[in-house]
């Protein structure tokens, strides 16, 4: 199965009394990471915005203002939106707005440093499923094993490689205690 679109995650879905944490483990929210920007982007957005407004000085100084305000609204709208979401839950590993099964990956690299630089770099699969931030200086490498999937691995900025990596083996053994 390849990846498939961004469904809505619910996480509201509390374990019903009586049964075992086993038993709902899947529904539960293993890793959950929204790959904000640095500051600096955050002072761009907040500076275009602000231009824009500079615009409409010469016309009339409260119209210019309210545009200014509203078009800094909206470019802190669209970086917090435009940055991306890693989440394992509910079996599944979704990064933005792809998603696979987690029974489908391979075990996760953690990649930090030198490592990182070579995988972003003179080590870039043409094949893979990027996610990649420059804010960011480290990630995670995971083979896809769907020998039906063009994508050969899934590779993830992320703040939190080791992090991601225990969610997705921790997600991978709780799906194999599903299954039996």
């Amino acid at each position: 199965m390849s990846a498939a679109a961004d469904r809505p995650a619910d996480h509201t879905s509390p374990v019903p009394a009586g049964t075992t944490a086993g038993a709902h483990a899947e529904s539960t929210v293993l890793f959950h990471e929204r790959l904000f920007p640095g500051p600096t982007v955050w002072v761009v957005a907040v500076a275009i915005g602000a231009a824009l407004g500079l615009i409409l000085v010469p016309l009339n100084l409260t119209v210019a203002i309210v545009f200014s305000a509203v078009c800094i609204l909206a470019g802190l709208v669209l970086v917090y939106q435009y940055s991306p979401v890693l989440e394992v839950a509910h079996g599944r590993f979704r990064l933005s707005r792809a998603q696979i099964d987690v029974e489908l990956l391979g075990d996760p690299t953690p990649l930090e440093g030198e490592e990182w630089a070579h995988t972003i770099g003179q080590g870039f699969e043409p094949l893979a499923h990027h996610c990649v931030r420059g804010w960011t200086r480290s990630g995670l490498r995971v083979e896809v094993l769907d020998p039906e999937d063009p994508i050969t691995a899934w590779v993830a900025s992320t703040r939190r490689p080791e992090d991601l990596a225990l969610a997705l083996r921790t997600a991978k053994q709780l799906q194999a205690r599903q299954s039996l």
